[in-house]
């Protein structure tokens, strides 16, 4: 028994000194690095406790365990530490962990001062009777349960449940390699708890750093055939999480098995909520997120009020050549570019110095318009009109008063014509007004209504003169076998008679 448990303690730590080693070679991550100061605090503990074993006096048995509680201490800090950057904690959670070491710190100084105060050890004796060896009984005081147990045990526990919870959430490609960290942290914390109630076979004997062979072939296994220290699945994690971009893994039978914290942002669904149910179900009103029949769309989703657009695309997994084993559903918000795309689309069909529409956007409404009256049996009209006497205006009071006349002439139009009227800007001064559903009759009296409107506005000039407007008006109708084309030039003739006729006037052709 004796040699045996030696042994073990040996083999143990010299696993333990191995993954600290190999930690140190790859130790390209913040991660690596705190795996290693967990295995050099395990090593401590167990060549520590072999020595302890080993050593015959009483004196010796406990500054040998006072060695251990260097490794000890500091064993929660370093594995809280490894678990928060193995889960992705984020930054302003990994700040707290130089912190997390003062207690063991002061635990220590605790420790290699006991002789002078005893708030550690009472009275620690050896025991022999009926055991295969001697075993210190360390008679612990006050310190060691109100505050160095407690302290370890909750910084385990809170290990645990970010293990576990990071493992629930876990694509199962990865869940095997977080179930052995949870393996490998729950075997040696069952039995030092068991140690610390008194329920062990040797009395006073600590067995945890004995399983901790155990727990050091559990790690070594993961990393060096799940390759748990692998970069590549760390940096896709990293990545995905830190991402703006939203990243949905859907598995075949349309189950959501990971989202990143983007998608939370953007949907407001929580990870808890949507791991481990069909897609539909948590994206209800989305179809455009679990719908596989769809290709790359676009979706917009109300955020604070504003409204967002993202582009969708979906990536489907294989696993072979032909079995599909899930996708991968991206949003990338574009909003930004959507509103840029439609600032240039309004510039391109917008007139810039009066803010109707342009002639490129009359020529595809009037068409619309033709073939819709045509359709469905009912009248339409439009109107050409210009300003009389428009260059007089801009060469006695400039072409900044010709342009306020055009502004302002444009205002007025707007008021006097319906809502499903629209004015365009045909080219100079000249402006096309389409009247869907109107009649001759009708049209005739919008451009009274017009005339009558401009005929009371004036515009002043720099010199504070004033000059009234006046239009003249040709006015026509869709008659069977018109074209754009045809109506316009009816239009036209018409309003080259009303110019003729001596302005200021529609005519009807």
């Amino acid at each position: 028994m004796f040699e045996f448990t030696v042994a073990l303690l040996i083999v143990s730590g010299t696993l333990m000194t191995i993954l600290s080693i190999m930690a140190f070679q790859r130790r390209s991550s913040p991660l690596v690095l705190w795996l290693m100061v967990v295995t050099i605090c395990a090593g401590i503990w167990d060549f520590g406790f072999a020595v302890e074993i080993i050593s015959p006096s009483l004196q010796g048995k406990i500054f040998w365990a006072n060695v251990q509680f260097l490794g000890i201490t500091f064993l929660p800090v370093a594995w809280l530490a490894m678990t928060m950057h193995f889960t992705g904690q984020p930054r302003r959670s990994l700040r707290i962990i130089p912190a997390l070491g003062i207690i063991p710190a002061i635990t220590n100084i605790v420790i290699w001062s006991n002789p002078y105060h005893h708030l550690f050890r009472g009275s620690p004796y050896l025991v022999t009777i009926d055991l295969p060896f001697p075993v210190l009984n360390n008679d612990y005081r006050p310190f060691f349960y109100a505050v160095h147990a407690p302290y370890g045990y909750i910084l385990f526990a809170v290990s645990l449940f970010l293990l576990v919870r990071f493992w629930k959430r876990a694509p199962a490609i990865y869940r095997r390699q977080r179930f052995i960290l949870i393996i490998s942290l729950l075997l040696p914390l069952l039995l030092d708890l068991l140690y610390v109630l008194g329920i062990t076979p040797i009395p006073a004997f600590n067995f945890t750093p004995v399983i901790f062979s155990f727990s050091g072939l559990l790690i070594g296994w993961s990393v060096l055939y799940l390759r748990i220290l692998d970069i590549l699945p760390l940096a896709y994690e990293t990545v995905i999480s830190d991402m703006d971009i939203g990243v949905i893994v859907i598995d075949a039978p349309g189950r959501v098995t990971y989202l990143n914290p983007a998608v939370e942002r953007i949907t407001g669904v929580s990870r808890e909520q949507a791991v481990g149910t069909v897609a539909s179900q948590v994206f209800p009103n989305l179809e455009a997120l679990w719908d596989s029949t769809g290709g790359n769309t676009e979706l917009s989703i109300s955020q604070g009020g504003e409204e967002h657009t993202y582009q969708i695309h979906r990536s489907i997994i294989t696993k072979g050549e032909k079995r599909m084993i899930g996708q991968v559903v991206t949003l990338h918000d574009v909003t930004e570019r959507v509103k840029l795309y439609r600032q240039v689309e309004e510039i391109s069909i917008t007139d810039p110095l009066t803010g109707v529409f342009n002639r490129r956007v009359l020529t595809d409404r009037c068409e619309a318009e033709i073939q819709r009256a045509i359709r469905y049996g009912r009248s339409f009209s439009l109107i050409l009109l210009d300003v009389d006497n428009f260059k007089a205006i801009n060469d006695q009071c400039g072409h900044k008063s010709g342009d306020d006349v055009l502004r302002a002439m444009v205002k007025t139009i707007r008021k006097r014509i319906r809502a499903n009227d629209q004015i365009f800007r045909f080219g100079g001064d000249e402006f096309v007004v389409l009247l869907p559903e109107t009649s001759a009759a009708d049209a005739m009296e919008t451009a009274g209504r017009i005339q009558d409107g401009l005929t009371n506005l004036s515009v002043g000039d720099e010199q504070k003169k004033h000059m009234a407007i006046y239009v003249s008006q040709g006015v026509t109708s869709l008659l069977p076998g018109d074209t754009l084309e045809t109506l316009l030039q009816r239009a036209d003739t018409a309003l080259y008679q009303a110019k003729e006729a001596g302005k200021k006037q529609a005519v009807l052709a």
